[in-house]
């Protein structure tokens, strides 16, 4: 018993910090095989294996890298399930209604797309009326380490960040949907 009450308290706590190494707009471009403009429509938890997952599906406005359908969905470790919450620092989170510039890598084994660098790879973008659409990236509450001439690109418009996301990426279009 004292062994199950343990166990449950380890599952419970907070985990610590992670610790990731830093991408620059170069390295995010580089390391992912897509790279969309989308709005979170969903969030939904889910059982893989055993482990809680949380579904993300996104509409998908425009293709800056690679393909991607019309509605793509992300599946991440993390989130809740039977009321324990799995929370895993530096993994990206998203809220419906949420307009993002996603950048993924290839599937992996279980064909599932992860952001590059997790948290690195969001980019929320922000619109207001009195000025142009800007991005900010939020690396999700992990620690990072090295790149230290990495680009500060909080608050970059929005049309200037993907112009320079196409011209790392090589494309000299997007396909807009």
């Amino acid at each position: 018993m004292l062994q199950l009450l343990i166990a449950l308290l380890l599952l419970c706590a907070p985990l610590g910090a992670t610790t990731l190494v830093r991408y620059d707009l170069a390295g995010l471009t580089r390391n992912a095989a897509c790279v969309f403009v989308g709005t979170c429509k969903e969030v939904s938890g889910e059982l893989i294996d055993g482990r809680p997952y949380t579904r993300f599906r996104f509409a998908v406005d425009q293709v800056v890298k690679g393909q991607a359908p019309a509605e793509l969905e992300v599946r991440l470790p993390g989130g809740e399930q039977q009321g324990v919450r799995v929370h895993l620092a530096g993994m990206p989170q998203f809220a419906p209604g949420e307009e993002v510039v996603l950048f993924l890598t290839e599937a992996d084994p279980q064909g599932h797309a992860w952001p590059v660098g997790l948290g690195q790879g969001k980019f929320r973008v922000a619109r207001d009326a009195a000025a142009k659409p800007r991005v900010f990236q939020q690396p999700g509450g992990a620690a990072l380490y090295g790149a230290a001439g990495a680009e500060i690109l909080n608050g970059m418009p929005l049309e200037e960040f993907l112009a320079r996301v196409r011209k790392l990426a090589g494309e000299g279009g997007a396909d807009e949907r």
